[in-house]
């Protein structure tokens, strides 16, 4: 799959996946460009069921401010009605990332692929409009109007075999496993920082280990799979290579990562001004690491 600043077979293995190539065709065809993030505008969840209940049950609450009107309850009235039509036309926000599905709405919540069971279609409860359903393997549901027409089903299918795909692909793949040069190994953050500065230099971990090839820490930083203190190690080596096109590839890794703890560690590898904060920054995704 082509990636912005990369041909297509600088990936190697990843890039010839049929799942990857699916993907990939999948989104031109919805309208988006591989290697930028896919995002998508939905519907309020409110919508179209929840905002006709929510306006007859306001209706009802409201009736008798409405028929003894005074200045005070009024406004209030005119408040709690603003309100409410700001949730029913807020639009529920979707990214379809390398790593899972981050949904937005009032709060966040982020669908790892591996925690999907399967993706199918459905219409929406008694106005039949196009949705789709997430079984997690949690035995939890996580349902996602894609539209309020009815007549809007092609929309939803795209997306779906869109979601359906990139699922696919992240199973696809497998976790490599890093090279010794990127573990901890027992020492401190900051000291961990400054070996791999020193390995994205070049240099040797030690006289009997050779130094770690760029295209292997380009496969770790890369990958979805990977783990986040594999991947964001791999940053830290990579950016202190000092080379413009793999900082352009680590930045196209690090947008299309959905999963809100991850895009934060690298991202800040990408930003951090010294090697104080990148320990900081290797600490962050070691503790997240362990939380997942």
């Amino acid at each position: 799959m082509r990636r912005r600043g990369q041909g297509e077979g600088s990936r190697g293995a990843a890039a010839v996946r049929p799942t990857a190539h699916r993907k990939a065709l999948i989104l031109r065809d919805l309208g988006r460009t591989p290697g930028e993030p896919a995002v998508f505008s939905l519907p309020s969840p409110l919508l179209p069921t929840g905002a006709i209940v929510g306006a007859i049950l306001l209706a009802i609450l409201l009736r008798p401010v409405l028929q003894r009107p005074a200045p005070g309850a009024m406004m209030i009235a005119v408040a709690i009605g603003v309100a409410f039509a700001f949730f029913v036309l807020l639009p529920r926000r979707l990214v379809v990332g390398e790593d899972g599905l981050l949904v937005s709405w009032i709060g966040t919540r982020f669908i790892p692929f591996v925690d999907i069971a399967q993706v199918s279609a459905h219409e929406g409860f008694s106005l039949r409009h196009p949705c789709i359903t997430i079984a997690l393997r949690s035995g939890g549901l996580v349902d996602l109007g894609t539209s309020v027409f009815r007549e809007r089903w092609a929309e939803r299918d795209a997306l779906l075999t869109l979601i359906r795909t990139a699922t696919e692909d992240f199973k696809a793949q497998r976790q490599e496993g890093a090279p010794e040069a990127l573990v901890r190994r027992g020492r401190s953050h900051l000291e961990w920082a400054r070996s791999l500065r020193a390995v994205g230099s070049g240099a040797n971990l030690d006289p009997r280990t050779p130094p770690v090839p760029p295209e292997r820490l380009l496969r770790i930083a890369e990958s979805p799979v990977a783990l986040l203190s594999a991947r964001t190690a791999a940053f830290v080596a990579l950016a202190a290579a000092g080379d413009e096109d793999i900082r352009k590839r680590l930045r196209v890794a690090a947008e299309l990562t959905a999963a809100p703890d991850a895009k934060a560690a690298l991202g800040g590898v990408l930003v951090a001004e010294n090697e104080e904060v990148i320990a900081e920054v290797l600490e962050y995704a070691e503790a997240r690491q362990a939380k997942r």
